[in-house]
């Protein structure tokens, strides 16, 4: 396959001159070249407006004066300009320096010094040629952006309508949430599903890094959860009735995916004919907090991250819960901006801002998260309520 030639201008009137540059350019072995001639200001600027040129050679010498050049470099740029002068004057070529010329030549130079203007025009033609990659590239990079961009954009689509409504009630129980990603896609998850007329579940889960591979995992979430909840319906297994043993089903699937995630979860299971909730953590920080009549607490337990370990450790609790209750979950980006400067500090900031009673997660999204600032992890907010 044959290379492109590229197109070189010379500005010149006198027939001299430009054939002495086309036997030069013949010796530059720079690649194929299209060397067009325009005898007059009237072509020279047609041909810069209609073509794209590698480089161009200006013959002040001949119907180019230096405003023209000037306008016709600055037209060029980047591509590198040549001036030819009549003279060697210093007035002349600094007039020609200073209309854009990236080197300048005396006729007498193309013929008692050729192998200067060579050398001049391989190193020219070989900085155009980088220029020319350059924009390629740059072409080619902001495409790619484009796609991608497109894609988050596809993929935020998706994530968002896995979402449940942002605020509902289920037998009862009211759930919000929000949910502020660090970048266009979160590894934050929440989730609210009604198993059947007196229990439901909910969870609050942080996967491990950010972008896209996290968010695909989010996905994955949603599908575990949705499928157990089709077999309780099939009555082919009972695992969705224990956040322990749904716990384990997801560290399983999440082990057999290969994708080298883990993640973090809080889930629970209220059962409204019982008035109780069961528990199970998996390496889930700062753990919610708890409020009722009689005050505010961090609800206790321990256990691993999901996705890490094939026998991991987790724990299940449980508690009876009074008429009226409210929970409060977070992921561990509310820990990145929280004020403190300690992990036990930040922690009892949580609990003071919750202490005076029920707090929406929108009401906390509002006033701990800045509308213009950049988050640098993910934040999710869950509240879980009876009046």
């Amino acid at each position: 396959m044959s290379q492109q030639a590229h197109n070189v201008l010379l500005a010149s009137a006198c027939t001299e001159t430009t054939d002495r540059l086309f036997e030069l350019f013949e010796q530059c072995d720079t690649g194929p070249l299209r060397i067009i001639v325009s005898r007059d200001p009237v072509d020279a600027e047609s041909q810069l407006e209609h073509r794209d040129f590698m480089l161009a050679i200006f013959d002040l010498g001949s119907f180019v004066t230096p405003s023209f050049m000037s306008a016709a470099s600055a037209r060029l740029n980047p591509m590198p300009a040549i001036a030819l002068v009549s003279d060697g004057t210093a007035e002349l070529i600094i007039s020609a320096l200073r209309s854009g010329a990236d080197d300048v030549f005396l006729p007498s130079d193309l013929e008692l010094h050729p192998e200067l203007f060579i050398d001049s025009m391989k190193r020219q033609l070989k900085r155009a040629l980088h220029i020319v990659e350059a924009k390629r590239l740059r072409d080619s990079l902001e495409r790619s952006l484009d796609e991608l961009r497109a894609d988050h954009r596809a993929a935020q689509q998706v994530q968002q309508n896995l979402l449940p409504p942002k605020e509902q009630t289920i037998h009862g129980i009211r759930f919000e949430y929000t949910l502020t990603p660090s970048l266009l896609l979160s590894g934050d998850f929440v989730d609210a599903i009604a198993i059947n007329e007196h229990q439901v579940l909910f969870y609050l889960a942080d996967i491990s890094g950010h972008g896209a591979s996290s968010a695909l995992v989010t996905v994955l979430l949603k599908n575990m959860t949705h499928r157990l909840l089709r077999n309780y319906k099939r009555h082919s297994s009972f695992d969705i009735l224990s956040p322990i043993a749904t716990l384990e089903r997801i560290n399983r699937e999440l082990l057999l995916t290969g994708l080298g995630k883990h993640l973090t979860m809080f889930i629970g299971l209220i059962d409204t004919q019982a008035s109780t909730l069961i528990y199970a953590v998996g390496g889930h920080h700062p753990m919610p907090v708890f409020h009722s009549l009689e005050g505010a607490c961090y609800l206790e337990g321990r256990g691993m991250p999901a996705g890490l370990f094939e026998s991991p450790s987790f724990e299940q609790r449980e508690l009876q819960l009074p008429q009226t209750f409210a929970l409060t979950l977070f992921s561990d980006g509310i820990l990145e901006i929280i004020s403190g400067d300690s992990l036990l500090e930040k922690e009892e900031n949580i609990l003071q801002l919750l202490k005076g009673g029920f707090v929406s997660s929108f009401d906390l999204s509002t006033k701990l998260i800045k509308a213009d600032a950049s988050n640098p992890d993910d934040v999710a907010i869950m509240t879980v309520s009876r009046d």
